[in-house]
């Protein structure tokens, strides 16, 4: 790296810019692994937003990232919107949805500390972290709420509480606002489902907020039909045929986009390297789109801290 000076919030500035890259920015998708940093179970730590930032910024500390993402889990929106919560070891699992839709998502459950812990860790390490608000997208949402069946049809119910939701993520002014889609069996957006992502985008652009899509169980012949959503970020996440979604899919699919987030084998750093090596050399040959380097998924609190480490002293070193 050039001079250890260098900060998380420098690196992914030049990025957002579309600026030469001193090196990729390390932003991995830290999330039960919370748990272990703070000695905490995640049911406490997510009901508590001064816990849920602070742990954020420990484990940032203490790997060396570059980044924060908050509010991942795939599973608050819903809860916000009326789907119980059964914790089940210490992993949230939604039960079906109980009578109406919650019309203020963003005032309920887990969520609302969600966004506290968004505008606390973003107001005090803006200055030297890349912050990343993520949020379920509307399809998954959907189907959480309505089931596999109906859930397609249904997307549009879902509309309105995302646009409260992402409004009030976006006031705690995040670079990124990711949509994760955990939608196994999607193989592209519907003309509807499109709408619904051109409102949401028009929201984070007034904001002045990239936007991003996280992409998981999606195999690979599938992923270019995503394109059409004309985000400024993808992010893939692992799919049963692909495991570990290879550096050329992904820039193929983020080939008109601001930037990418390559996904790497943590538990790996061999395979990390290549990984690292493959995008870093995509990025010389074109210089787009742009990348930073994330995980392969959220990291969960079985990850290998210790080669989290390594791979965190590597890429600092790049």
């Amino acid at each position: 790296m050039e001079g250890d000076e260098v900060t998380g919030r420098e690196l992914f500035n030049d990025f957002l810019k579309g600026d030469p890259l001193r090196r990729p920015a390390f932003v991995p998708m830290i999330r039960g692994l919370l748990s272990r940093v703070e000695g905490q179970p995640m049911e406490t730590l997510t009901s508590d937003a001064t816990l849920w930032a602070n742990s954020l910024m420990k484990a940032s500390k203490l790997l060396g990232l570059d980044g924060v993402v908050v509010g991942l889990d795939v599973t608050l929106m819903a809860e916000a919107c009326g789907c119980p919560v059964s914790w089940e070891q210490d992993r949230p699992v939604l039960m079906p949805l109980e009578g109406d839709l919650n019309e203020e998502p963003e005032q309920s459950g887990r969520l609302q500390y969600a966004l506290e812990a968004a505008s606390r860790l973003f107001e005090t390490s803006r200055s030297e972290v890349a912050c990343i608000a993520a949020l379920t997208g509307p399809v998954t949402l959907a189907r959480q709420l309505f089931g596999a069946e109906e859930g397609p049809e249904r997307t549009r119910e879902v509309k309105p509480l995302l646009v409260r939701v992402v409004e009030a993520f976006c006031a705690t002014r995040p670079d990124v606002f990711l949509f994760l889609e955990e939608s196994r069996g999607w193989t592209g957006p519907t003309s509807a489902q499109r709408r619904i992502y051109n409102t949401l985008k028009n929201i984070t652009s007034y904001y002045d907020v990239s936007s991003g899509l996280y992409l998981e169980g999606v195999p690979s012949p599938n992923l270019n039909a995503f394109s059409v959503l004309d985000m400024d970020v993808y992010v893939l996440g692992p799919a049963e045929s692909d495991p570990l979604p290879s550096p050329s899919t992904l820039w193929e699919l983020g080939e008109e986009a601001l930037g990418v987030g390559l996904g790497l084998p943590l538990d790996d750093v061999g395979e990390a390297r290549k990984f690292i090596d493959e995008g870093q050399r995509r990025y010389r040959e074109r210089a787009r789109p742009g990348f930073f380097l994330t995980s392969v998924g959220p990291v969960t609190r079985d990850a290998d801290l210790e080669a989290l480490r390594t791979l965190a002293n590597e890429i600092m070193g790049l």
